[in-house]
């Protein structure tokens, strides 16, 4: 062997090469394992998908012709909490108006087309660059895949042939309808026009506030015929279908038009309109002409105000707790053969009815007013809209009294021929007219539950509520709730947290707020040192607002959301929000929740419609029977803030909305010029809270009607309910306290206010009853010349005083100047008389900075001319009522 440099080199080299021969051998052979492995599972995949998609088509109908894409649908029924049926919903058209294609615009059917399915003409009834754009988009967007691609003919089968999709709880049970949907697309579409699966469509699509299809949209939001839709009206229709809510053209015309300008510029890409029709339509200012919200063309079957309220928790119940979309939720509530137990007393829900609706409550104060719109076609070919809006403004700019409020419908009718008159111009015509004529001032009440948050009654409004779902003034709108609100934001924050109690003073008397603004009480009276029971009770703003002052405004705002109050803002977060100054208002249902929580012993229940719907194979979908509460208060906060309740319906505001034989706690409020009057109030049974007040904010002349209807519906509520008082918890003690300054009262002195004794019982949570005593009387000898302590040789009075009594209040004539308590007559000689001193006190009283504001100048209070020795007890002094 030759074991040479060269030849062992060369040696080494074969080896080398060999090793790599066979690891490049190795590597390909793992490269086609991988491959035939990827492809053998490919293969697989393929073999079971096919598989798996035959068995679902192979359930499908093998003649495809037989199939119905007509809007069809099983009754959905409602029931009373006793179980007998008191409304059918909508079902096999009853909430729709069919109409042919041939009546249905060319611009609307294309208005569809360009925003839902733009190649419905071309594709078999899948479209795959459809699918393959929105998989695209999903992952461009971060795998967001909520651009669907369902063609229109699939929309179709999935409403009207596979109605069990509203079942669908998994991904499999998805897919499954997907496939059989995608499958079945393309068989329908082979032996059905394109114009008959157009047609159904557009007569089963939901186009929102219970409309379905285009007549009964056209209807509703148009007060006309589909027929006559303009383009720029048909694409107000179209940009609604993706989500019926959000694209409202009541309630979001924002956001509506904005759809509408996509459906037009879709529509003009396209090639279905021309330039000039896009320019034309895009200026029209159709949402002029777009129907209020309560104008009624018959387009839902419910005629309940308490039906309207069920049937709109459900569909956000389906949604939140079930992950239905809007459309979805609605098409299982109209056509999905529910059976909906509802919480409605009938026998309450009737008490109800008649009571608002009864004219004897509202001491001839009823008038007429109305919702106009009109549009004119001018001269030249444009077209003008009207409005009651418009009208009032037109007679106001002469007359800034002008309303809009009549004694009758016939003085309405004559003011509108009056207005017509005055703005039309020879040669102009009248368009398009409607009118909507209501009973003033309206009236909302809902009564519920407390123990379980089942609303019992509802109403959301006064006069005939025909079959279209209008507006619900106990759901549907916020108004101020004036000083019911006193409680919620204020006083239950104070008791609860704010380390007071009901027997904490205030100094009630003439203030300002920070920003220069008054604020005085209803009476324009002031008490001086006020506790919050009769604060309470007399409904006093300024100790309220001391109150709100004292604890923070963070702590009431806080308060008021966790009883149930779902409309605040964080500009609520302010001293008046203490006095019910809120910015949008609330709704009559979540002021009534809030009273029910605080009936309830301080636990919130959330406000229920019913207790389970049940689907059309008999499952329960949605059960509200185990309606879970949360303490949001102290059960003692609770009871005592009833125990102060109770004296305003005895001797307070309230007194109007009493009644015998049960025991009841309520808060009157009225809102600026009494634009509102509301009364909230509870028994050991049921929480009632009424509203009334005019549609326009017109101010008016009697407020007491809400007390009156409130006594008729509760008083009647209770009549054969056993006799139940308020449960007092543990944890509560009594102490005989001075009304004056809270704390335990001084025999010979509280007792002996010259206005009577200032001495009373009261309540505490235990642990936070006063040890200290009164510190704001005092007894001893004045100079009735310097109003300082007498000495021997001055002419003095002896009697019983009230320390920090602040000017313009009840207290002034009964007070002492607090700047020089202590100090001795210098004028008159002799020797000190004996005084008593500042009792329990130690030293004088500054009185209460309301509002945050400095300090208040206390004067010399006017002495009587003789000695005013103690006086026998006497009613004490009260306000009048105020709101």
């Amino acid at each position: 062997m030759n074991y040479g440099k060269e030849n062992a080199a060369k040696r080494s080299a074969q080896l080398a090469g060999r090793g790599k021969r066979k690891h490049h051998s190795a590597g390909l052979a793992i490269i086609r394992i991988s491959l035939i492995c990827i492809v053998s599972v490919f293969i697989a995949g393929g073999i079971f998908a096919y598989l798996y998609a035959k068995n679902l088509i192979s359930q499908l109908p093998e003649d495809v012709s037989k199939i119905n894409i007509s809007p069809t649908g099983y009754l959905s029924k409602v029931y009373d909490s006793d179980g007998h049926e008191i409304e059918t919903l909508a079902a096999t058209g009853s909430n729709r108006t069919y109409v042919k294609l041939e009546n249905i615009p060319e611009n609307l059917q294309n208005a569809f087309i360009a925003i839902e399915d733009s190649r419905f003409r071309e594709h078999n009834g899948v479209d795959i660059q459809g699918i393959i754009r929105a998989a695209y988009t999903g992952v461009t967007n971060g795998f967001d895949f909520s651009q669907g691609a369902s063609t229109i003919t699939q929309q179709l089968l999935k409403n009207n042939y596979f109605t069990t999709w509203t079942s669908e709880h998994t991904f499999a049970d998805s897919l499954n309808r997907k496939i059989q949907e995608q499958y079945l697309a393309i068989q329908v579409e082979k032996v059905v026009s394109k114009d008959t699966i157009l047609e159904n469509y557009l007569n089963s699509i939901n186009l929102g506030q219970n409309t379905l299809g285009v007549e009964s949209a056209s209807q509703r939001y148009f007060g006309k015929s589909v027929s006559d839709l303009s383009l720029s009206e048909c694409a107000v229709i179209a940009g609604i279908t993706q989500n019926p809510s959000k694209y409202n053209p009541i309630y979001h015309p924002e956001d509506n038009a904005k759809r509408r300008k996509k459906v037009l510029n879709n529509m003009l890409e396209q090639g279905y309109i021309t330039e000039a029709e896009y320019n034309e339509a895009i200026a029209d200012d159709v949402y002029d002409r777009i129907q209020v919200a309560n104008t009624d063309y018959g387009t839902s079957s419910s005629t309940s105000y308490f039906v309207d309220a069920l049937t709109d928790q459900i569909i956000e119940d389906l949604q939140n707790k079930l992950g239905y979309s809007e459309t979805e939720a609605y098409s299982l509530l109209y056509s999905g053969g529910l059976s909906i137990y509802s919480t409605q007393d009938t026998r309450i829900q009737g008490i109800v009815d008649e009571e608002v609706n009864n004219t004897e409550n509202y001491n001839d104060i009823e008038k007429i007013s109305f919702s106009y719109r009109l549009t004119i076609t001018k001269a030249d070919g444009s077209t003008a809209n009207y409005s009651d809006i418009t009208m009032l403004s037109y007679y106001q700019a002469s007359d800034k009294s002008y309303t809009l409020e009549f004694d009758s419908k016939e003085e309405a009718e004559a003011a509108i021929e009056a207005y017509k008159a005055d703005i039309m111009e020879p040669g102009d015509e009248v368009l398009a007219e409607s009118k909507d004529f209501t009973l003033q001032p309206q009236a909302a009440m809902t009564v519920m539950d407390q123990s379980t948050g089942q609303v019992v009654a509802l109403i959301g409004g006064r006069g005939d509520k025909l079959a279209a779902k209008t507006l619900n003034r106990a759901t549907g709108i916020t108004r101020q709730p004036g000083s019911t609100f006193k409680v919620v934001a204020c006083y239950a924050a104070a008791l609860d947290a704010g380390g007071m109690t009901l027997a904490s003073v205030e100094n009630d008397m003439p203030t300002t707020y920070a920003d220069g603004t008054k604020l005085s009480n209803y009476n324009k009276e002031y008490l001086g040192w006020t506790n919050i029971r009769t604060a309470i009770t007399y409904s006093i703003n300024v100790v309220t607002v001391e109150v709100m002052q004292d604890i923070g405004t963070s702590l009431g705002y806080q308060y008021a959301q966790n009883l149930g109050i779902t409309t605040l803002t964080d500009t609520d977060n302010n001293a008046s929000l203490a006095l019910g100054g809120i910015t949008k208002g609330v709704t009559n249902l979540d002021l009534t929740t809030a009273y029910a929580t605080i009936a309830n012993g301080g636990e919130y229940n959330s406000p229920i419609f019913y207790t389970t719907v049940v689907d059309h194979q008999g499952n329960i979908i949605l059960d509200n029977r185990e309606n879970q509460s949360k303490r949001v208060l102290k059960e003692t906060t609770a009871w005592l803030l009833t125990s102060a309740m109770e004296d305003v319906m005895t001797t307070g505001t309230g007194k109007a909305a009493n009644f015998d034989g049960m025991a009841v706690a309520g808060k009157s409020g009225t809102t600026t010029k009494n634009k509102d009057t509301v009364f909230a109030g509870y028994t050991p049974y049921y929480t009632a809270v009424i509203w009334g007040g005019f549609d326009d904010n017109t101010p008016q002349s009697y407020t007491t009607y809400s007390k009156i209807i409130w006594k008729a519906v509760m008083s009647r509520i209770h009549e054969n309910l056993e006799y139940k008082d308020f449960t007092k918890p543990s944890g509560i003690v009594t102490k005989q306290v001075c009304k004056k300054s809270g704390k335990l009262a001084i025999p010979g002195v509280c007792d002996c206010d010259p206005r009577g004794s200032q001495v009373y019982t009261e309540y505490f949570e235990e642990g936070t009853e006063p040890t200290e005593t009164c510190d704001h009387h005092y007894v001893g000898n004045v100079c009735t010349a310097t109003h300082m302590f007498a000495n021997s040789e001055c002419p003095a009075y002896t009697g019983v005083f009230i320390l920090g009594a602040a000017p313009g209040t009840a207290d002034a004539a009964y007070g002492l100047d607090a700047t020089t308590f202590g100090q001795y007559c210098p004028i008159h000689g002799g020797y000190p008389l004996p005084n008593s001193g500042a009792i329990g006190g130690g030293g004088a009283i500054a009185p209460a900075s309301p509002a945050g504001e400095g300090t208040v100048e206390v004067v010399p209070a006017t002495p009587p001319a003789a000695p005013a020795p103690p006086v026998a007890p006497a009613a004490p002094v009260v306000p009048a009522p105020s709101q």
